[in-house]
């Protein structure tokens, strides 16, 4: 029985998207196990996190158990005589130098903002932002007219908190970030004039993307600065006994 070339091309398009069609359900079917595969990957990533981050809240209240424990053992042993005390006194001193304890007492908050151009709302309008240079250059500044204690948005600044830029943001330390487009507060504890002096000195709040910023300094009678988050670190550093 001869075939006609109607019914011929007829086969060869029910050939052709027969094919189509199967090719089309593998790629189909190779897509939603990429699909499945991404989401038990993200599932994962998540799981991590959370369990990363249980691990460190128990981590934290074990660290607080102890540290009030071993501050019952001093305040027992300070007790015994004066050299008790002075030593308890010392330990006392080091914690709030070293930023492991909440502390509170007079000084400065300087409150930065970025100005709003008349053209539009984006600081960069007016130039650079501000970067981890103009940072740094405050903490010293206030480090050197006396500072005894210095927070950024609430973060502690401790001897081994470094201010880097981060992407969009500022990282300080392994705690937390700040960014140029929002309200930045620092607050620092000491002698409220020397701070004052130090950081309204003409020149002091002029430097690099400052002046694209409003800066107001108040003094305060009773500042407030949390203890700090991260971890100090002793790897490497070793007492050398004489």
């Amino acid at each position: 029985m001869k075939l006609s070339r109607s019914q011929l091309f007829i086969a060869l398009v029910c050939g052709l998207l027969g094919f189509l069609l199967a090719y089309q359900f593998k790629v189909l079917s190779n897509k939603n196990m990429e699909s499945n595969i991404s989401n038990y990957e993200k599932n994962d990533i998540i799981s991590e996190v959370e369990a990363l981050k249980k691990e460190k809240d128990e981590l934290t209240k074990t660290n607080t158990k102890l540290s009030d424990e071993l501050k019952q053992m001093e305040e027992t042993a300070a007790k015994d005589g004066d050299l008790g005390k002075d030593i308890k006194n010392q330990l006392d001193n080091a914690r709030m130098h070293l930023g492991v304890v909440d502390v509170k007492g007079p000084g400065i908050v300087l409150t930065i903002t970025p100005k709003t151009s008349i053209f539009g709302s984006n600081p960069s309008d007016n130039g650079r932002n501000l970067g981890e240079d103009e940072l740094v250059h405050i903490v010293n500044l206030l480090w050197y007219s006396g500072a005894e204690a210095i927070s950024i948005n609430d973060i502690r600044i401790t001897p081994q908190t470094g201010i880097k830029t981060a992407g969009n943001g500022i990282a300080i330390g392994s705690t937390g970030k700040v960014y140029p487009k929002d309200k930045i507060v620092i607050k620092a504890i000491g002698e409220k004039g020397r701070l004052n002096v130090g950081i309204s000195f003409p020149g002091s709040l002029e430097y690099l993307a400052l002046p694209n910023y409003n800066n107001e300094v108040k003094t305060e009678e009773d500042i407030f600065i949390g203890k700090t988050t991260q971890s100090l670190k002793s790897d490497f550093i070793k007492s050398v006994k004489e």
